[in-house]
């Protein structure tokens, strides 16, 4: 007898065949590790879960997952990650991580109940969106390094390779003018001329800037990368093939430069590595690859809207001295830079 398809139970990767995800169920982590759902229900039947059909040509990571938490929830999602499937509705859950939303992206504006698992889940009112809850928080909370990376590498390589701007292929949203209203306060940490190491590099444009923003205010900068999305190193090569050689594949969390290099200044984006070893992280750079005299630069890229703490909130959580800090300009200033005197 041949098994036919199951309703609602756990599962541990992605679904072979895109097929076979017509509908897609959202179960939201905000950054302080909370759980979230919309405080209005649908038709008065009580509070239920994001969610949302797989529309014709959308992938389900890249696409959907992206449109269903900002239309239904207001909400933008930074990883994607499946924990159970139906295939009697042909419906995944997925839990997500990310935060609230109020920039320019179409969304809806919905204010969200916050709470552990448990006390989302007494407020469904569908047994099985109750039971998701649960295992989304069991799944997020078990998490290992290894499936972390993997979902970054799985979602952020495809969407910066299908980029249409040179912006898009670095994780922004908006043109030349905007990226650099929003990063260029990175050069505010660059104290004198020196080599600069971007850790999560994408397509190098971060690299390229840098060097540009500093020779505006006279700063001679060298620039370096390294990411862990083989695409991704290759697309920054072809671009920069002048620092092809300057530009390698790693990972931020045990990555060495040959011959035990370090940089004038390391910069690192504070969302690259799981949240529980960026503190290990930073002090890794500090004592391996910054030179002395030189500056560790950690920035938080937080979406408008949302409630993450900024770069130098973060770095104070771990007890790490700021030497100082800059925000992007703009209507929201979410986009912030600290540094760490090495």
């Amino acid at each position: 007898m041949v098994a036919g398809p199951h309703a609602y139970e756990p599962v541990e990767d992605d679904p072979r065949d895109p097929e076979a995800v017509r509908r897609v169920t959202y179960v939201l982590f905000l950054p302080d590790g909370r759980c979230a759902v919309p405080a209005e229900g649908r038709g008065g039947g009580g509070l239920r879960l994001p969610s949302g059909r797989v529309l014709p040509g959308e992938d389900w990571v890249l696409d959907t997952s992206e449109r269903v938490p900002l239309m239904t929830a207001g909400f933008l999602r930074q990883r994607v990650h499946p924990f159970a499937y139906d295939g009697l509705e042909l419906r995944l859950y997925a839990w997500l991580d990310g935060d609230r939303y109020r920039g320019r992206r179409p969304h809806t504006r919905v204010e969200l109940f916050a709470g552990t698992p448990e006390e989302v889940a007494a407020r469904l009112a569908d047994r099985t969106e109750r039971r998701a809850v649960l295992d989304a928080a069991r799944s997020f909370r078990e998490q290992d390094d290894t499936s972390w990376f993997a979902d970054n590498l799985r979602l952020i390589q495809p969407a910066y390779l299908r980029a249409s701007t040179a912006e898009g292929g670095s994780g922004f949203g908006g043109g030349p003018r905007e990226w650099r209203a929003r990063r260029s306060m990175i050069v505010d940490a660059l104290h004198r001329d020196g080599t600069f190491l971007d850790i999560g590099c994408a397509n190098g444009l971060l690299m390229e800037s840098v060097r540009t923003w500093a020779a505006e205010r006279g700063r001679a900068i060298e620039p370096y990368g390294v990411d862990i999305a083989p695409g991704l190193v290759e697309l920054a090569r072809r671009r920069l093939p002048q620092w092809a050689d300057r530009i390698a594949v790693g990972n931020a969390l045990d990555w060495r430069p040959a011959g035990g290099r370090r940089f004038t200044f390391v910069h690192v984006l504070a969302d690259c590595v799981p949240p529980a070893r960026l503190g290990g992280l930073l002090r890794r750079l500090l004592a391996e690859l910054v030179e002395p005299g030189g500056r560790l630069l950690v920035s938080a890229y937080q979406p408008a809207g949302g409630e993450a703490p900024g770069a130098a909130e973060r770095l104070a959580a771990l007890g790490v001295p700021a030497a100082g800090a800059a925000c992007g300009t703009g209507p929201d200033r979410t986009a912030t830079t600290a540094w760490v005197d090495a």
